[in-house]
């Protein structure tokens, strides 16, 4: 009789095992193609930027989806000159532009954090937005709300 019980439970116990290490498995295969899109994406930025612009090292990728979807990166090229290139997976249009042309990431992460001290910037990420380049700052502030920035590429002043 005991070792009826035992058998069973030994049984039970390897069921849930085996359970437990196919869901575990099938989250990682899950996870792993929900986040094949921007992989996919941000593989087909690079490989346009190193082809068609005269960046030849990525230094920095960004995604920005405010109504169209862009992919951004910072690169530079064999003489060390900084360049930011966006594309726009859905039309296929891209957009290349020298750093001395705008503003970077370190002066609008300063000017945001100046106007609001006491928020934590969590990202700052390059795209597209109404026709134009934009900066867009994500902060959250002490209460655990999230706030949301734009700011224009070419002059660092807040759009809209």
């Amino acid at each position: 009789m005991i070792q009826d019980d035992t058998k069973q439970t030994f049984k039970f116990l390897a069921w849930v095992f085996l359970i437990l290490v196919l869901l575990y498995f099938a989250f990682i295969i899950i996870f792993y193609k929900a986040g094949n899109p921007e992989r996919a994406e941000t593989r087909e930025l690079n490989k346009i930027a190193l082809e068609k612009t005269p960046i030849r090292y990525t230094e920095k990728t960004y995604h920005l989806n405010r109504g169209i979807n862009s992919y951004s990166l910072k690169g530079l090229t064999k003489n060390h000159k900084t360049y930011y290139f966006i594309y726009l997976p859905g039309s296929k249009k891209a957009f290349l532009y020298p750093a001395s042309k705008g503003v970077n990431e370190a002066v609008i992460r300063n000017k945001y954090s100046v106007k609001r001290p006491s928020e934590k910037i969590t990202e700052v990420n390059l795209g597209w937005y109404q026709n134009k380049p934009v900066w867009e700052v994500s902060s959250k502030n002490v209460a655990g709300e999230y706030h949301y920035q734009l700011f224009d590429f070419k002059n660092g002043k807040l759009v809209g």
